[in-house]
C-alpha cells in the first residue's frame, strides 16, 4: 500500500519552530522565511493529515491534542533526517569538521571555557563550536526539543533517553574570610560547617544542592549575618567572602583567583568532588563531534582530575 502522507523536512521545521516559539511571526522570523508562507506550508501539512496540529486561537499558540501525540515523531523524524548531512560531511572532511551546539552550565562555563576553547580552536580548527549558558533542566529540554546537541553539566542524571559520559570529577574547597575560623585549620571537616556562615547560589543550581548534601547543611535558626543574600555567580559569593567575611565552597577551576583577604582550605579525605560529564541524545547523529569535544575536555583540565 503507498502511503499518501507527502511533505517535505522543511515542513515539518517549521512545524517545529511554531512549537518553540508559540508564535507563527517569531517562528518565520526564525526560520528565515514569510509569516504567510510558513502559514501556508504548516496548512498544507495539515490537509494532507486531514488534523488540525496547532490551535490558532490560544495565545501563545499551542498544539491540540492530536497535534501533542504527533510532535515528538515529528521531532523524531527530522532528527534523523540531519543524520544524512554530518553523514555527508563526514565522508567529504579529512578531520573534525562541522557545527555544534552546546549547552553548558554557569557553574562550569567560566572555569572550563577559557581552557577548552584554546584546545578545541589548536586540535579542531574547522569545527563550529555554538555555546549557550544553561541551568541543568534547560540543558535537559533543549536536548529533547533538539535545539542543543550536547550539554556539559554536573552527572549522573539518570534519564533513559539521554546518553551520558563522565568526563572528570572536580574536586570542592572551602574559600573563607581570613579571619574566620575555618580559616586556620589545615584541612576543613564536614561537622565544623555552620548554615548562618555560608553564602550559597540561589535555587535552580545544583552546584547548590550538592554542598547542602555534602556538608549536611540545614536551614534552621536565626541568621546571626545581617545580610542574607543568594547569587547565581560564584564569582560574587566569592566577593562577599572577600568584602563581608563566612565563607562558601568553590570547586577546584573556580579556586584559582580569590581576593588577598580570603583563602582556600582543602577538606579531609576523602574529598567531597562533583562528577562533570557530557550528556546528550541517545543515538546522537553528531556522535563523533561529541566524542572529539568529550577528548577536547579531557585534554584541557588538570592532571589528575580525569
Amino acid at each position: 500500500m503507498v502511503s499518501k502522507l507527502n511533505f517535505s523536512l522543511t515542513q515539518l521545521e517549521y512545524i517545529l519552530a511554531v512549537h518553540k516559539h508559540g508564535h507563527f511571526a517569531k517562528a518565520a522570523e526564525a526560520c528565515h522565511v514569510t509569516q504567510p508562507t510558513l502559514s501556508m506550508q504548516i496548512q498544507k501539512v495539515e490537509e494532507v493529515l486531514g488534523v488540525r496540529l496547532f490551535d490558532r486561537t490560544k495565545k501563545p499558540i499551542l498544539l491540540t491534542a492530536v497535534g501533542e501525540q504527533l510532535i515528538e515523531q515529528i521531532q523524531a523524524v527530522v532528527f534523523e533526517a540531519r543524520k544524512i548531512n554530518t553523514i555527508v560531511e563526514a565522508n567529504l572532511s579529512h578531520g573534525i569538521s562541522g557545527e555544534l551546539s552546546l549547552g553548558i552550565i554557569p557553574t562550569i562555563a567560566p572555569y572550563l571555557l577559557p581552557r577548552l576553547l584554546p584546545t578545541v580552536k589548536q586540535k579542531m580548527p574547522e569545527l563550529k563550536l555554538i555555546i549557550t549558558e544553561m541551568q541543568t533542566h534547560q540543558i535537559i529540554e533543549a536536548l529533547n526539543s533538539d535545539e542543543i546537541d550536547v550539554g556539559i553539566l554536573a552527572t549522573p542524571l539518570k534519564i533513559s533517553q539521554i546518553e551520558e559520559r563522565a568526563l572528570y570529577y572536580e574536586p570542592f574547597l572551602l574559600l573563607s574570610h581570613k579571619d574566620h575560623p575555618l580559616s586556620r585549620l589545615k584541612r576543613a571537616k564536614y561537622s565544623g560547617l555552620k548554615y548562618d556562615d555560608i553564602w550559597l547560589l540561589n535555587e535552580g543550581h545544583c552546584f547548590r544542592n550538592q554542598v547542602l548534601d555534602i556538608c549536611s547543611l540545614k536551614q534552621g535558626g536565626e541568621m546571626r549575618k545581617n545580610f542574607q543574600f543568594e547569587s547565581g555567580s560564584i564569582e560574587t559569593l566569592k566577593s562577599l567572602v572577600d568584602a563581608y567575611g563566612g565563607y562558601t565552597l568553590v570547586p577546584q577551576l573556580a579556586s584559582h583567583s580569590h581576593g588577598r583577604h580570603s583563602q582556600i582550605v582543602e577538606f579531609e579525605r576523602p574529598s567531597p568532588a562533583r562528577e562533570v560529564g557530557l550528556v546528550y541524545r541517545r543515538r546522537h547523529y553528531k556522535k563523533e563531534l561529541i566524542d572529539a569535544l568529550g577528548e577536547a575536555v579531557l585534554k584541557s583540565i588538570p592532571e589528575g582530575m580525569a
